[in-house]
């Protein structure tokens, strides 16, 4: 008898009664969120709480649990993450409710766009000159009390493990003085190995977005888990060296969450 375990064995699948039940729900929200999105502007910085509201019920939607460790800190600080996948806007804006940095195009992109720029996205720009009007930008959504969250990586990737911190958008915070709070970010289930990415989760290489929703909405439950690092002052350091930093904090809760995760697996085998 084979061994090999099937992709829906390891990782459970709805099968179409459960995917049936999921469509509507998630359908029904979808859309009330466009039926929300006229009364977002006239409700100004209160629209906070009605657009953390909706993402809530949309992760309860799409069947993804958060697991958040650590402390959000009050005050706006600019927040910074490693970049998986169109999920992350989810979930990190349910969790930090902050205003997202995103390239211009997504603006365009039908629904999405809509949904984007009721949120206060600030859309970045392509062309010289222009991060540094984004960086104003950011900087005075700072100094308006709310914080701003960006993808220093600049793509998504396949791994938690960061990849390289882009420096320019940093200078927001070394400007104004705001703190840089750094935040890991994995998606898994109890089936997913120490360190890495549920298989499903990554949306990478320009791939369609299409095949990959639905290949992640058959999932019965996935599991996205939020490191809150301790915040970095940025007094005493430049950009380069201060995006270097926030990167290093992500790595460092993404190695100590991938360990003990081995650890408990290992006790647990043993037992």
């Amino acid at each position: 008898m084979s061994t090999t375990s099937s992709f829906a064995n390891d990782h459970p699948l709805l099968g179409r009664l459960g995917l049936g039940f999921k469509a509507v729900r998630f359908g029904g929200v979808l859309l009330l969120g466009v039926l929300l999105l006229p009364a977002v502007p006239p409700l100004g910085r209160r629209s906070k709480y009605l657009i953390a509201w909706w993402l809530r019920r949309m992760l309860n939607a799409l069947h993804v649990r958060l697991d958040i460790d650590g402390t959000v800190p009050s005050g706006p600080m600019l927040v910074v993450a490693n970049h998986c996948s169109w999920l992350d806007i989810l979930v990190l804006g349910q969790v930090f409710n902050t205003a997202f940095v995103s390239k211009a195009e997504v603006g365009k992109w039908p629904l999405v766009g809509a949904f984007a720029r009721a949120g206060g996205t600030l859309f970045l720009h392509r062309g010289q000159g222009k991060t540094g009007e984004t960086s104003a930008s950011i900087r005075a959504m700072l100094e308006s009390g709310r914080s701003v969250l960006f993808f220093p990586e600049g793509t998504t990737t396949p791994a938690p493990e960061p990849q390289r911190f882009h420096a320019r958008l940093f200078a927001a915070a070394i400007d104004g003085g705001y703190s840089i709070l750094p935040v890991s970010l994995r998606y898994c289930d109890d089936t997913t190995p120490p360190g890495m990415h549920h298989a499903l989760a990554p949306w990478v290489n320009e791939a369609a977005l299409w095949p990959h929703f639905r290949d992640l909405f058959k999932l019965r439950e996935i599991r996205a888990e939020v490191r809150v690092c301790a915040p970095l002052d940025p007094r005493g350091y430049d950009r380069r060296s201060l995006a270097e930093a926030a990167r290093m904090a992500v790595a460092h809760r993404q190695a100590v969450a991938a360990a003990r995760d081995l650890r408990e697996r290992k006790t647990a085998g043993a037992g």
